[in-house]
């Protein structure tokens, strides 16, 4: 898979890149042609995440598989809406049903949402300090560690 991936690279006239996401191979598009195949494939890609909806998915890829009660209760507030959109964008998947009163199902993250966030793996999120307070902050400054480093990630792929 790696002389593949070299090989696309390495090819001015090939438009694919091959795409890891979970040990899941799949093709894409180079990014220099996005704009030229953009107008010819519809675009699934959720163009902006509400604060909202970049927390729930946080939430859902350090804590899963996790149910909406289980999310409602780290972040304080009703999820059911934002897990329904993250749901049907393809960032988040069904992965079972809660053996518990009610049944509730439980999500994670889809591969989408990791190539969504420049991820190949959740190994690669960075790590949660094991000593912080939780408070009525910790969400704000986990959201925002989070961002840096997935930020700082993209910006290091670029340079490669």
């Amino acid at each position: 898979m790696e002389k593949i991936a070299q090989n696309f690279n390495k090819n001015k006239d090939c438009g694919l890149k091959l795409l890891v996401a979970n040990d899941v191979y799949r093709l894409g598009t180079k990014n220099e042609l996005a704009e030229l195949v953009r107008d010819y494939v519809n675009d699934a890609k959720p163009r902006v995440l509400s604060q909202a909806a970049l927390e729930t998915v946080a939430i859902v890829m350090y804590n899963q598989p996790i149910t909406r009660i289980e999310v409602d209760d780290i972040r304080g507030v009703n999820s059911s809406a934002i897990l329904h959109r993250l749901l049907n964008q393809g960032l988040l998947k069904i992965t079972g049903i809660k053996q518990e009163v009610g049944n509730p199902k439980q999500y994670g993250v889809t591969n989408f949402c990791l190539d969504y966030f420049g991820l190949k793996t959740l190994n690669d999120l960075p790590a949660l300090p094991k000593d912080e307070v939780l408070d009525d902050n910790t969400s704000d400054s986990l959201l925002t560690r989070f961002n840096e480093q997935i930020d700082q990630g993209k910006q290091e792929t670029k340079n490669e």
